[in-house]
């Protein structure tokens, strides 16, 4: 009987990849392959300096996942802040973003979707994930420091700028922040101008990974 049914099951699975796209694979993050491997690059880097993780603008929680696998494999023991909103872009940042950026408000209105508590549910297994609804403008990084690796995916201008100039001095020494949507001409490049903006005022030597990823090693 049993072994009928994994034929049954066998044989629907193949007409289904055959006949339909639901076995078509494709690539479900937002980052780049070259963003997804510095991460992992930057992690081993890190692994051995005093400081906790964090991830601020987290969206779903696909890259969160994606790390947590990595420091599940590689027996690391440290804290994994998950820092955001879970409710979308403040009114505050989208309206800077249309005044002075000449943003297109339905170009850049996201993520009102998330919810904090299903996040929290979904990452439950995972107990060094910390996460922290917050605004990351405001929010006082000086309780979490030192940071050792800080992944920045805020998209606009506004907090992409404060969170830089917060943590630029709760990094350990000899860690790293990598900056997403670092790229020109696009919905979401308040990133690049805040980046460049950081990196030229206080005088930081940086590397760009890909088409959209910048890196700062302190």
């Amino acid at each position: 009987m049993f072994s009928i049914k994994k034929n049954l099951i066998n044989f629907i699975k193949k007409i289904v990849f055959k006949h339909s796209n639901l076995g078509k694979p494709n690539f479900q993050y937002n980052l780049e392959p070259e963003q997804l491997s510095e991460i992992i690059i930057s992690l081993k880097k890190v692994k051995n300096i005093k400081g906790c993780i964090c991830e601020i603008g987290v969206a779903r929680g696909m890259t969160t996942r994606f790390i947590c696998e990595h420091l599940v494999n590689s027996s690391e023991d440290t804290s994994f802040y998950c820092i955001d909103t879970f409710s979308s872009f403040e009114s505050g940042d989208i309206d800077y973003e249309i005044k002075n950026r000449n943003k297109n408000k339905s170009d850049i209105e996201a993520f009102k979707y998330n919810d904090f508590k299903k996040w929290k549910e979904n990452f439950k297994n995972f107990k060094f994930v910390k996460p922290i609804k917050a605004d990351a403008k405001k929010f006082d990084f000086n309780k979490i420091t030192p940071i050792k690796l800080a992944i920045v995916d805020v998209d606009l201008y506004l907090p992409t700028i404060a969170v830089l100039d917060k943590i630029k001095d709760c990094m350990s020494k000899g860690g790293i922040v990598i900056v997403d949507d670092v790229k020109k001409n696009e919905k979401w490049d308040g990133a690049h101008q805040a980046f460049h903006e950081f990196v030229k005022k206080n005088s930081l030597s940086y590397r760009l990974v890909g088409q959209k990823c910048g890196v700062i090693e302190f």
